[in-house]
């Protein structure tokens, strides 16, 4: 009688139902034991949170300096063998990458200092408190006559006091961020060659050979598509900031050090830069009343740009993939809308890979059409 009962029934599908019946039950019973300790995984996804922002700043920094770490290490283990050799070579590459890095940014300090202080002789860790006391002072000042001409305008400054008061908040958290990032940096760089061809043999291992060609062929679109641009874009950030800087000073506008350092930054998404520039110049001159700075730096400002525009940017920029402005433009509000700043700087060079894959996937529908049209024939 009772395997009459089980005859009706077909074990395969019985066998099924009970595995889903105890993938619904487990389910349930995670989501209650998340429902019952929502105070550990919030902190859980704080304490994840916190890893994953450092680890990111990381990984931006090992993909920008990579090239540059690659180039040294091949050029210092040229002729020597593997092994213990090898390893020294790669971390004296490492060690000339950061010693560049900061070379860089010792040799832009220098500039700013002797056009700031007339002065070469007394460069040391207090001129550099001087440089970063200057630009807090310019900040402030910057800040209060804005906050003193709205005032005098019957207009409320309670939301900008809080909204600086948060940009101050996220400076503070970025510095030390990036400080850490720069620990994973380092890490990456000695090491990362051999996380990376560790996980690359287990994909190819793991996966069919037409995923893995897939792949392959994804990251060198986004390769191409972030490496150049990035790069490009940071550099070209960086010089630009410097020349105006060295020229607001050497014409004397009103908190030039503040406005060559925003314009730099700004310079990052493409148009902000000039847009900040222009219009911290004129703001900071009608302040004080100052036409003849007014009009030195709006001529400054049109100069560095166009040199930048015409020259610099796109000598660094030669590499990376050209998109239509109006694309750009579109990329850019899109970025912003969903990342804030960091998405503006990446939108560009996702737009530019978003692009290529669709050119990849127009061609590729083409090829088929063609293909199906000649076997029909």
């Amino acid at each position: 009688m009772k395997n009459q009962f089980w005859n009706h029934f077909d074990r395969k599908y019985v066998k099924v139902a009970l595995y889903a019946l105890g993938t619904v039950l487990l389910g349930l019973a995670i989501l209650l034991l998340c429902y019952e300790s929502t105070g550990f995984w919030v902190r859980l996804g704080k304490i994840l949170g916190a890893i994953a922002t450092p680890l990111i700043y990381g990984l931006v920094l090992t993909y920008l300096l990579m090239p540059l770490t690659n180039f040294l290490d091949k050029k210092l283990s040229k002729g020597k063998s593997q092994g213990a050799i090898a390893t020294g070579s790669r971390s004296l590459a490492v060690a000339l990458t950061l010693l560049s890095l900061f070379l860089v940014f010792v040799l832009a300090f220098v500039a700013i200092y002797v056009t700031f202080s007339k002065q070469l002789s007394n460069i040391n860790v207090k001129s550099l408190e001087n440089i970063y006391a200057q630009l807090q002072s310019q900040y402030s000042s910057f800040i209060n006559e804005i906050m003193n001409y709205l005032n005098k305008q019957g207009l409320s400054t309670s939301g900008l006091v809080s909204y600086l008061q948060a940009s101050v908040g996220k400076v503070t958290s970025f510095l030390s961020d990036f400080f850490f990032g720069l620990i994973f940096a380092i890490y990456f760089l000695y090491d990362g060659h051999r996380i990376a061809g560790y996980w690359k043999k287990n994909f190819v291992a793991l996966f069919s050979p037409k995923l893995v060609k897939g792949v392959k062929v994804f990251l060198a679109d986004a390769d191409s598509a972030f490496s150049g641009y990035i790069r490009g874009q940071i550099i070209d950030a960086f010089i630009v900031g410097v020349l105006v800087s060295l020229a607001m000073l050497i014409a004397k506008v009103p908190y030039g050090l503040l406005i060559g350092m925003v314009t730099g930054v700004g310079n990052l998404i493409p148009y902000f830069g000039p847009i900040l520039g222009y219009g911290m110049v004129i703001l900071s001159c009608l302040l004080n009343q100052n036409w003849t700075a007014l009009i030195a730096g709006m001529i400054i400002l049109l100069v560095i740009q166009g040199i930048d525009g015409n020259l610099i940017n796109p000598k660094l920029l030669s590499n990376a993939i050209h998109i239509h402005p109006l694309y750009v433009i579109a990329c850019v509000i899109a970025g912003g809308a969903m990342g804030g700043f960091v998405g503006m700087l990446i939108a560009v060079p996702l737009g530019a890979l978003l692009k290529t894959e669709f050119e990849r996937l127009v061609a590729y529908k083409e090829k088929m059409s063609a293909k199906n049209s000649s076997s029909s024939n």
